[in-house]
């Protein structure tokens, strides 16, 4: 039981950790909640001036900040109108999932998702998906990721606008036990052909 609450421990540590080095970009969703206080909570888009518009705050900057950062601010800030505010910042990324997944769509992912939990929350790559033909998508630009499942680029920062796209293995790969299965059932009919011919 105490190994189970050890690795918990240590995922949260872990998500913790991540959750302070994340910077907020614009179009991403922050998400914010204040204990007891919902007229103080919110969720709001990263606008093209990297601002969100608080409640009771007004407009606050908050593109380039970092998660842990804007949570610290936040806290300082409503202890102005609340005594010891208990506040959680969440942030959100806006990414496409498209190719081949189970469940090709655009989702809002938490910022401190890797990429191997954002293509688990589209259902995962489906039969005929190559896992080493996956493309990040930024700004028209392609960003292959060649062999990430085996230690590659998996914890890659997303951004909210990136396509994420898994590719097709080859027809050879996907039809292999066809080709051979046709190939033996074409000796099976030349090799007696040519033996009468001899």
């Amino acid at each position: 039981m105490a190994s189970t609450a050890a690795v918990t421990d240590d995922s949260v540590a872990v998500a913790a950790r991540r959750a302070a080095q994340v910077a907020i970009a614009v179009g991403d969703r922050v998400t914010v909640r204040v204990w007891r206080e919902p007229g103080y909570s919110d969720s709001l888009t990263v606008d093209d001036r990297g601002e969100v518009v608080l409640p009771r705050l007004g407009p606050m900057r908050v593109a380039g900040r970092t998660i842990s950062s804007l949570q610290d601010t936040l806290r300082s800030r409503y202890a102005e109108y609340l005594r010891n505010p208990s506040v959680a910042v969440t942030v959100y990324r806006r990414v496409g999932v498209q190719g081949e997944v189970k469940k090709p769509n655009l989702y809002f992912v938490d910022a401190t998702m890797t990429l191997r939990e954002v293509i688990a929350l589209a259902g995962g790559i489906t039969e005929n998906g190559n896992p080493d033909h996956v493309t990040i998508v930024r700004g028209g630009q392609p960003i292959p990721l060649g062999k990430w499942t085996e230690g590659g680029p998996a914890s890659v920062d997303l951004r909210s606008g990136d396509q994420v796209v898994v590719g097709r293995r080859s027809w050879l790969s996907r039809n292999v036990l066809a080709v051979v299965s046709t190939a033996g059932l074409v000796m099976s009919v030349l090799l007696p052909v040519l033996r009468n011919n001899k």
